[in-house]
């Protein structure tokens, strides 16, 4: 019995050790493959490297990169190049817009571009060189669009309506989270959405601007407020100017934007509930940069 249970526990130990070694060369055939060098930043583009990154002095190379709209909206007018120091260079100078832009007119939501630039020299070098950079980028229009409702209702018949819960600003796609390199957002408290006789005419809300993608914009923001309906009441103020829906205006860029707005509540003096539809619609030049790092060896 004895030897034939050492028998077994050899061939067990045979076993676990086959194995072990089967794994081993499975993770190392996973590591050793070539894998693409990606930069993406929260709720901006996402750009893949697929070439290698480690170089030979005075060379030549491939740069072929993948680009990826993760926004929900369209990006038109999408122009995207590489910036270097004079360790890169094409037809003898540095890479720069003049030597690499490429351009697209519309990149769609969640689809992928491809940006091919070949036959880069790499300078001649003395000394080995790490993380010497490329800039990749990338600058375009994004088209935002917020269509919106506001709801009112006289005091004497808000029970007919639902009550407050379905006042204020209404979004359309307010189930829904949208990604996008500007965001709107509102500010409000539904009460003040209630008219009543002798009470205040206005309702106060806020329209909140924010810079939520992966770059920034480098030019103003644009910003077109309308209506079919809302016209003479709604009305904004921005700059220390008052602007009368429907308006066209622009906005020196920052992180955050609050534009003070009111409803003129009056309008329910004889009727029972208001609901206008409005769109707002944003544009800037927007501009994202992303980094690749290189290593040059003489």
């Amino acid at each position: 019995m004895d030897e034939e249970g050492s028998k077994i526990s050899l061939k067990s130990i045979i076993l676990i050790i086959g194995g072990i070694i089967v794994i081993a060369l499975i993770i190392f055939a996973l590591f050793s493959s070539p894998q693409p060098y990606s930069q993406s930043k929260k709720e901006g583009l996402t750009v893949k490297l697929y070439d290698n990154t480690s170089l030979k002095s005075s060379s030549y190379f491939n740069l072929n990169f993948t680009i990826q709209n993760t926004y929900d909206v369209a990006l038109e007018n999408f122009k995207i190049w590489m910036e270097s120091g004079s360790l890169f260079t094409a037809l003898s100078k540095p890479l720069s817009n003049t030597t690499t832009l490429r351009t697209y007119p519309i990149v769609l939501p969640k689809t992928n571009i491809s940006y091919f630039f070949g036959n880069v020299k790499v300078e001649k070098v003395n000394v080995e060189m790490k993380k010497v950079p490329i800039l990749l980028k990338a600058l375009f229009q994004p088209k935002i669009i917020n269509n919106f409702t506001i709801n009112a209702a006289n005091n004497n018949s808000l029970q007919f309506y639902g009550g407050t819960e379905n006042l204020g600003i209404k979004e359309v796609e307010a189930r829904k989270k949208v990604s996008s390199p500007l965001s709107i957002s509102f500010s409000f408290n539904a009460k003040d959405f209630v008219f009543k006789e002798g009470s205040k005419e206005e309702s106060p809300f806020k329209i909140i601007i924010e810079n939520s993608g992966g770059g920034s914009c480098i030019s103003d923001i644009k910003i077109k407020l309308q209506s079919e309906q809302a016209n003479n009441l709604v009305f904004c103020s921005y700059n220390k100017t008052k602007l009368t829906v429907p308006f066209e205006t622009f906005l020196k860029p920052s992180s955050k934007i609050e534009i003070p707005c009111n409803f003129t509540l009056s309008q329910l003096r004889e009727k029972d509930f208001i609901s206008l539809k409005l769109n707002l619609s944003l544009s800037c030049d927007y501009l994202e940069e992303k980094k690749f790092y290189f290593n040059i060896y003489p």
